[in-house]
């Protein structure tokens, strides 16, 4: 398997509020936008954290950026990999031209042209694409299997916890702009972001009931969670 960059024991509010730090100059603290047409439909104040409007037009770009740039010199040196279809991607795309480093981002060969233009579009020069296997999973063994034969770091989607402290500042923003939340509804694929917002949320706002939302089709973490 490839190597990691170093993990420290267990994320923290503490590691969040410093991977804070990291991104203010990066991502853009996207509003809290109430939405009137839901609160009257459900007879409750819901609000959306609008992270559609990040440069990548998703919240990815934090845990990218604060794993990538926690790098050693020697990593960064040897270039970054990842597998991703798209808004990992295009995270490890802008992170790489930003922070000068070189990274190779596999693709399933199914993605549609337009994810692979954006890709390339903010990885420019520093980024090389390549196109392998049908299925996800299939595309992340071949980069898994290129990042140890060529010494370079892979870079995960969702499982570091330097991933899961980026993901998290989406927990700190929401909470700069409201309080007393009941609810909080989060996407799980595969758990960064709820693993994140979580952890912040206890510490900040322990009364508030976290959701885990996945689709009726491919509901894999309550599967495994049932599962053990």
């Amino acid at each position: 398997m490839p190597e990691h960059p170093t993990q420290t024991a267990r994320t923290s509010t503490l590691n969040i509020e410093a991977a804070a730090d990291v991104l203010k100059s990066v991502v853009v603290k996207t509003p809290l936008q109430f939405h009137r047409k839901l609160s009257e439909k459900f007879n409750a104040e819901i609000y959306l954290k609008r992270e559609d409007l990040q440069v990548v037009r998703s919240y990815k770009i934090r845990g990218a950026y604060n794993l990538i740039q926690s790098l050693s010199e020697d990593e960064r040196k040897r270039g970054v990999v990842c597998a991703s279809a798209g808004n990992h991607a295009q995270g490890v795309a802008f992170s790489c031209k930003r922070l000068n480093i070189n990274g190779v981002i596999y693709m399933p060969a199914i993605t549609p042209k337009q994810k692979i233009n954006q890709v390339k579009m903010f990885g420019g020069e520093y980024i090389n694409i390549v196109l392998t296997g049908d299925t996800f999973d299939e595309c992340q063994m071949h980069a898994l299997e290129f990042a140890a034969e060529t010494n370079k770091v892979f870079i995960p989607p969702f499982d570091h916890l330097k991933v899961i402290e980026g993901q998290g500042t989406v927990g700190k923003e929401i909470l700069e702009d409201l309080s007393g939340i009941d609810f909080l509804f989060i996407p799980i694929g595969g758990g960064g972001l709820c693993a994140g917002v979580s952890e912040y949320f206890r510490a900040f706002s322990p009364q508030t009931k976290i959701v885990g939302v996945e689709p009726a089709g491919a509901p894999s973490m309550k599967e495994a969670l049932k599962a053990g």
